[in-house]
């Protein structure tokens, strides 16, 4: 977010965690120069922060990035992108929505020049936003990286290589169709290939698993076959 500020014409001034845990005192003449003051730290740290930093923030506006919490005097935007471990470049950060309590300033307005696009989020929705975004991006991360081990354990091929072009047509299909994009079996309603598929799973339980989790919300009436004595559990 710093790197985003100053890509913009901004100055913005970091304090370390070494430095914050020294207290707001040893930071007044700092603080008395800035027109914002951002909270970028864990959901949990926020409640505290709020409170043994109140008075140095005064009547400036606070803001943190937190997309699940609700933190009274300190207003949310949250960016909806999943962040790599370096500095993320500005360019990609301006293509990131960024989710802010409803009533709030936009975020264009505490930084001008940003072009993000914006969502309201009333506080009584932000466990539910964030719980969206769990789902949509880090269970979405979760299974790809889960299918990529066995393609790794399975097959002599680099995952990262032979899945990568694949994902990408799903994000496309996704972009021209938000809300209907959902292509193979489960879409065509291929009985005979799910049931392939979940035989072919069946000595990887946690995989199998997930197959199901999603089969019985892709197709929830997925018409099951009857096991066959040979196949029934004794």
């Amino acid at each position: 977010m710093a790197r985003y500020a100053r890509f913009l014409g901004h100055d913005a001034d970091l304090v370390s965690r070494t430095e914050a845990e020294a207290g707001p005192a040893a930071l007044a003449g700092r603080m008395e120069t800035a027109d914002v003051v951002a909270a970028a730290i864990p959901d949990s740290a926020l409640a505290r922060w709020a409170e043994d930093w109140r008075a140095a923030v005064g009547a400036r506006p606070a803001i943190h990035f937190s997309g699940a919490m609700t933190i009274a005097g300190v207003n949310a935007y949250h960016p909806l992108y999943s962040f790599p471990k370096a500095p993320l470049a500005p360019q990609a950060l301006a293509q990131a929505a960024i989710a802010r309590e409803t009533g709030t300033p936009r975020f264009s307005d505490l930084l001008p020049g940003a072009a993000n696009p914006e969502l309201e989020v009333a506080p009584q929705d932000r466990a539910f936003y964030h719980a969206l975004a769990v789902l949509s991006g880090n269970f979405a991360a979760h299974l790809w990286n889960e299918t990529a081990r066995a393609f790794a354990g399975r097959f002599d091929a680099a995952p990262g290589r032979i899945l990568s072009g694949y994902l990408a047509g799903v994000v496309e299909r996704f972009a021209e169709s938000p809300l209907d994009s959902l292509t193979g079996p489960a879409a065509r309603r291929d009985a005979a290939s799910v049931e392939a598929n979940l035989a072919a799973l069946a000595d990887d339980p946690r995989l199998a698993a997930l197959y199901r989790a999603f089969l019985a919300s892709a197709w929830p009436d997925y018409p099951a076959r009857p096991e066959s004595p040979r196949n029934r559990p004794k």
